[in-house]
């Protein structure tokens, strides 16, 4: 079993409203990228709310292999760079595999 853990990171600005638009643009994302890239059955679980940062889990019933993982990865942090460049916002995703 595979997680993968994509938070995004100082938050603190943000007011309520852009905070769950940000979080719905994360679950929509992970699960696009997912449909695409590896097509496996997945659980999404949202991190503990706090004021810093937004993010989920994903819980992969099988096992992810070396190049799934790195697939993953990149496609996710390529996704989140370049919209938030797009969107002029000054905020970092963190994706991590364990």
């Amino acid at each position: 079993m595979n997680y993968v853990r994509v938070e995004i990171i100082d938050t603190v600005g943000l007011n309520p409203r852009e905070r769950k638009m940000l979080q719905n643009t994360v679950l929509n994302f992970v699960a696009m990228s997912n449909a695409l890239i590896l097509k496996e059955d997945v659980v999404m679980n949202p991190l503990e709310p706090d004021n810093e940062n937004i993010g989920v889990i994903l819980i992969y019933a099988k096992s992810l292999n070396e190049e799934q993982c790195k697939t993953i990865t990149e496609a996710l942090s390529n996704r989140f760079t370049t919209y938030f460049k797009m969107s002029e916002l000054d905020l970092e995703a963190q994706i991590s595999v364990y």
